[in-house]
């Protein structure tokens, strides 16, 4: 009985097998094609960070630069060079360290330190202890060396285009061989006007303006003088003198 058994289960298998490579051969028998892992390529117009050294804290969302750091945001033309940089990813916030330069389509800001705030455009600079931000802005129309604005701290809004100057404003435009200074300073970029308030002085070609706000139309090459309530508006205009060359 267990003979009998035993070559019936032989031949049960052998059944099995047979059948199997006709399944086989006939190709009735379709394999799932392999799956294929397509690794994410990085976004280029995203935010890069190159430094000597770095950490990212996934629990805090914090990653900190150090060392020759160099932020590249292309998407907004942005580039910056710090000794330190931290990049609050919560926040969307970036704060730049230690001889900070911003380079964003030919304008410039220096200071010791730059915060950046991502979704509302605006840089806001400060600088070392007894020293002053510098920026520089093109002028397309003008050309030449552009405008350049010291101050204590300065806000640019790559956003609404207004640069802000607060605290011992220096301002020079060297094509219009023109040098103001101001509490406050606004530069309106898409409005092509700079609107300086607080003690004005404007000095161009020797002559000058004083007031407590002059609004410059650049385009027009216009200055619009205002000055407290029962205080007058005063204005020094050199005219050259034929006879003193002689």
């Amino acid at each position: 009985m267990q003979r009998l058994t035993h070559t019936f289960n032989r031949y049960r298998d052998w059944r099995r097998l047979l059948l199997l490579s006709a399944i086989v051969f006939c190709g009735t028998i379709s394999l799932p094609p392999p799956i294929r892992v397509q690794a994410q390529q990085p976004n280029p117009q995203g935010l890069s960070i190159q430094a000597d050294t770095q950490e990212a804290n996934s629990i805090s969302q914090v990653v900190t630069a150090r060392g020759n750091v160099q932020l590249r945001y292309p998407s907004r033309n942005i580039q910056a060079r710090a000794n330190l940089a931290q990049y609050y990813i919560k926040q969307k916030r970036i704060i730049l360290t230690g001889n900070v330069t911003i380079l964003q389509q030919g304008n410039t800001l220096a200071g010791e330190s730059v915060t950046y705030l991502i979704d509302e455009g605006k840089f806001i600079a400060n600088p070392k202890e007894k020293q002053q931000v510098r920026s520089n802005y093109i002028i397309p129309e003008q050309g030449g060396k552009g405008l350049t604005i010291l101050a204590n701290t300065q806000e640019a809004n790559t956003k609404t285009e207004i640069v802000t100057a607060r605290g011992n404003v220096r301002l020079s435009y060297p094509d219009k061989k023109l040098q103001a200074q101001a509490n406050t300073a606004q530069y309106n970029i898409k409005g092509n006007q700079i609107v300086l308030s607080g003690n004005v002085l404007v000095v161009q070609n020797g002559s000058s303006l004083q007031g407590d706000t002059i609004t410059y139309l650049i385009e027009e090459g216009r200055f619009v003088a205002k000055q407290k309530p029962g205080i007058p508006v005063q204005s020094i205009y050199v005219i050259p003198d034929k006879n003193s060359s002689q």
